[in-house]
C-alpha cells in the first residue's frame, strides 16, 4: 500500500515553551516536602492540558487537534490493561504523554532511579509533530519517575538520553514503532483530512482519527492490543460504515464503549475502542456490534429517510422555484403548510407530507428528534441541517403519528444509546422504533 501523505502539520506552539521550562526546574528540584510531591502530581494530571489552553489560542489548537487527553480519560482507556516491563507501548499522537504517562504509572520500577528510567525508556515510545510537547512527555514520564521512588535526589544528568523513543515524528509514518508494539494508546487528532487518493477504503474527506486507528492495524502484529479515543461520529454516523467495516476486517472489536463530552475545552463526544489485530486470512469473529435490535418495526421500515439536498452556501440559486424550508423558519410540533421563504434550486426537491428533523442533537437536549410535519401540494426544496422522512404510504396520518412518537423519552432514550454526537445521522433516525398503528 503507498504511504498516505502527512495529515498534520507543525503549528506554532512557541507558547508552551514556557510550561515545559517550569517542568524541567521541577524535575531538578529536591523532592523534600510535600509542596514538591503536590505540585508534580498536579503537572501530571490537569495542569498539562490548562496550560496549553492559556497559553495557545484555540484556532491554533483546533488546527492542530491538540487537546491533551487528561489523567481520568486516560486511566478509563487503560482500564484492566495489565503491563510488564516487556512490553512496548506506543502512542502515535502522544501530545504531551498523558496516555504514556497512564502506562507508566502500571510499569514496575527498579531498584534505582536510574534503572526505572532506563526501563521505561526501553517500554515507551511516542511521537508528535510539535517539538515543545515531545520535550513535556519526556519531562513528565521523569517526574512520575522520581515520585514513585519516594523522593530520590539521585537524578542521572543525562535522563533525557533514556527516552530515544519519544521523539518528534508523524505518527502516520512510524512502521518500526508499529511493528514493535505490544499495545497502542490513542487519542489521535479529530481534524479532516483528504480525499486522498491511497485511501482505497473510503471516498472524499476522511477523519484524521479514522486514519490513524487503520494506518496502526495496518501495520502492528496479530494479538497486539490498540486501545482509541475516537469522536463520537466514528462509531454512529452513516457515512463512516466503510471505516467500520475496515477496522473489523484488520481487529477483534472487542469493546465499542461511549464516554460523553470529551472535555470542557473540545465540546465534543467521545467513545473508547479496544480492539486487537487479527491474524490474517483468520475468522471474522467479534466485528463491529451490530445497533440494538427491537422487537418493533423502525422507523425506516416505513418511511425513506434522506438529508435534505440544498447547501445554502453552495448550490446556486437557478432552475425552477420551490417553497424552501430551514431549522430557522420550520416551527417545531406542528402541521406546516404555509412557506414564507422560496427559493430556485434544480435539484432534489420533496412532495409533501412528509416529515422533517433537525439534525442538530444531543444528550441534554429536551428532544433528541425535533420534528414538523410538512404538508400542502407544491414540492419543497429542504436545507441539508433538517433530515427528511418521507412515508412510504404517502399517508399525511402516517406523518402525524411519526412526529407524535418522536416526542417521547422512549425515543430520547433510543437515540441518546444509539448516538452522542451533536448530529443526527439517517441510519440513527431510520432505526428508530416506530408503531404503525399508535
Amino acid at each position: 500500500m503507498k504511504a498516505l501523505p502527512t495529515v498534520r502539520q507543525p503549528r506554532d506552539f512557541s507558547g508552551y515553551r514556557e510550561f515545559t521550562a517550569e517542568l524541567e526546574k521541577l524535575l531538578a528540584t529536591s523532592p523534600t516536602n510535600v509542596v514538591w510531591d503536590n505540585r508534580v502530581e498536579a503537572c501530571l494530571n490537569g495542569t498539562a492540558g490548562a496550560e496549553l489552553r492559556d497559553r495557545v489560542d484555540i484556532s491554533t489548537r483546533r488546527a492542530a487537534g491538540a487537546f491533551f487527553t487528561g489523567s481520568k480519560l486516560s486511566k478509563r482507556l487503560l482500564l484492566n490493561v495489565p503491563l510488564t516491563g516487556d512490553d512496548f507501548i506506543y502512542d502515535p499522537a502522544m501530545g504531551a504523554g498523558d496516555l504514556l504517562l497512564a502506562a507508566a504509572r502500571r510499569l514496575p520500577i527498579m531498584r534505582t532511579l536510574e534503572g526505572t528510567l532506563r526501563m521505561w525508556g526501553k517500554s515507551l515510545a511516542g511521537t508528535d509533530l510539535q517539538q515543545e510537547f515531545v520535550e513535556a512527555a519526556k519531562v513528565r514520564i521523569a517526574l512520575l519517575a522520581r515520585q514513585r521512588h519516594l523522593g530520590s535526589v539521585n537524578l542521572p544528568d543525562n535522563w533525557n538520553d533514556f527516552f530515544p523513543l519519544i521523539r518528534v515524528g508523524d505518527g502516520l509514518e512510524q512502521r518500526g514503532l508499529y511493528s514493535r508494539a505490544t499495545h497502542i494508546f490513542m487519542n489521535p487528532p479529530f481534524s479532516i483530512s483528504g480525499p486522498l487518493a491511497s485511501c482505497k477504503w473510503a471516498g472524499g474527506k476522511i477523519s484524521d482519527a479514522a486514519l490513524f486507528v487503520v494506518r496502526a492495524l495496518e501495520q502492528v502484529e496479530p494479538g497486539t492490543c490498540v486501545r482509541a479515543i475516537l469522536p463520537d461520529v466514528l462509531r454512529s454516523g452513516s457515512f463512516q460504515h466503510h471505516w467500520r467495516e475496515r477496522v473489523s476486517d484488520l481487529a477483534k472489536v472487542l469493546s465499542v464503549k461511549s464516554y460523553g463530552i470529551f472535555d470542557e475545552s473540545a465540546d465534543i463526544d467521545v467513545f473508547l475502542l479496544n480492539l486487537a489485530r487479527r491474524p490474517d486470512g483468520k475468522s471474522k469473529a467479534q466485528r463491529w456490534p451490530e445497533s440494538q435490535k427491537h422487537e418493533n418495526e423502525t422507523v425506516g421500515d416505513y418511511f425513506e429517510v434522506h438529508v435534505g439536498r440544498v447547501v445554502p452556501h453552495r448550490d446556486k440559486e437557478d432552475g425552477g422555484e420551490h417553497p424552501y424550508i430551514h431549522p430557522r423558519c420550520v416551527p417545531t410540533w406542528t402541521v406546516m403548510r404555509n412557506f414564507s421563504e422560496t427559493r430556485k434550486y434544480p435539484g432534489i426537491v420533496y412532495k409533501p407530507p412528509f416529515v422533517v428533523i433537525r439534525r442538530t442533537s444531543r444528550p441534554g437536549h429536551p428532544y433528541r428528534a425535533t420534528a414538523t410535519v410538512i404538508a400542502g401540494k407544491k414540492p419543497v426544496a429542504v436545507e441539508n441541517h433538517l433530515i427528511v422522512c418521507e412515508p412510504k404510504d404517502k399517508e399525511l396520518r402516517s406523518c402525524r403519528a411519526l412526529m407524535k412518537q418522536l416526542k417521547t423519552e422512549a425515543v430520547n432514550d433510543f437515540l441518546n444509546a444509539r448516538i452522542c454526537c451533536r448530529h443526527l445521522t439517517v441510519g440513527a433516525v431510520a432505526a428508530i422504533p416506530f408503531k404503525s398503528h399508535e
